[in-house]
């Protein structure tokens, strides 16, 4: 399946890398695999299918000038997470404050094998029949994968009443809205579907997954 010739206009992308990494002990976005960064990984994966790219992270990041640096080599934007320690439902809904389009592509930093033809088949799905306000992938385990999904501008109501109630699971969100599933089987015949949600959380994933790879 051919990523589309055609840019997505009405989507937005943002990746996540506003966390703090406490369990990898550094900033993850920075990890290498296979010569190129995680971030860099993300922004190569989105590219061809947005217009728009920006990266979410916290205004106290120490490496806030090397993500400026690296926005600008790859014409995105970086820009402020609007919560402190709100977790991944923070960062969704700064996505979503920023957006001036339909929709926002919500990719975490740390999927080093998420590919731009699954990234256009997310896309595209989101878009059919314009009904769904999320469109959330399943893994293989049937397990929901908030950070690789599409969330609609009308998401943010609902969102704010839940950062306002100190409800932060992400998943919750789903009873609220119109949301398309898409089960594993959908795209289990995409190359390297069963990679895509591999996700670094710990120095010990990061160095087993590199020995691997050697």
């Amino acid at each position: 399946m051919p990523v589309s010739s055609v840019k997505q206009h009405a989507i937005e992308g943002y990746i996540q890398a506003g966390g703090h990494s406490s369990r990898m002990g550094q900033d993850k976005a920075w990890l290498e695999i296979e010569g190129s960064t995680l971030i860099e990984r993300m922004l190569t994966a989105m590219h061809p299918v947005v217009e728009k790219i920006s990266i979410v992270i916290n205004s106290k990041n120490q490496n806030y000038k090397k993500y400026e640096m690296l926005a600008e080599r790859w014409r995105a934007e970086v820009i402020d997470d609007l919560h402190e320690h709100r977790g991944p439902l923070g960062g969704i809904d700064t996505a979503l404050a920023y957006c001036q389009r339909q929709s926002a592509l919500i990719l975490a930093c740390d999927l080093p094998f998420i590919t731009p033809v699954f990234l256009s088949f997310l896309c595209e799905t989101h878009l059919e029949g314009n009904r769904q306000e999320v469109t959330v992938p399943l893994d293989r385990d049937n397990r929901l994968q908030p950070l690789s999904a599409i969330y609609h501008l009308s998401c943010r109501r609902p969102i704010r009443q839940m950062l306002d109630n100190d409800n932060l699971k992400v998943d919750q969100l789903y009873s609220q809205v119109r949301v398309r599933q898409v089960d594993f089987v959908e795209f289990a015949h995409l190359p390297q579907a069963d990679r895509f949600f591999i996700n670094l959380n710990t120095m010990e994933e990061y160095e087993g997954l590199r020995n691997k790879r050697n």
